[in-house]
């Protein structure tokens, strides 16, 4: 199928996956894209238990972006909330960034300081 969607985010058919939070994990994202959708990491991606440490939360996005990108070579995005003073979306940002994340899906409170990276890294 070729529309405007599908070659943006590249991908073959226009099926985006919301990012939801506790049930996403790299398996489902990963099975999602392989079919020609987008899946999406939610916030909560992977995990059991809750975590108040911006810096936990994102060790373990970053190693649920790996596993997917090792369950995948297709595209993917990552949900990043944006928080009132930025603590736990720093982290994220940061993750994804690194991880070269093609996709990302901004929710919260928009703050234009989030999409100077995201552009500079192409995504």
């Amino acid at each position: 199928m070729n529309n405007r969607i599908c070659e943006i985010l590249n991908i073959e058919k226009p099926i985006i996956q919301g990012p939801m939070s506790w049930v996403t994990n790299a398996e489902f994202v990963a099975a999602v894209s392989n079919a020609g959708g987008l899946g999406f990491l939610g916030p909560n991606a992977g995990q059991i238990e809750i975590t108040r440490s911006p810096e936990i939360s994102a060790e373990r996005m970053r190693s649920e972006i790996q596993k997917t990108k090792s369950l995948t070579n297709k595209p993917f995005g990552v949900s990043v909330l944006v928080n009132r003073d930025l603590a736990f979306t720093w982290p994220i940002l940061e993750a994804v960034t690194d991880e070269k994340v093609p996709v990302v899906h901004v929710g919260g409170m928009l703050d234009d300081r989030i999409f100077k990276p995201l552009k500079e890294n192409n995504i």
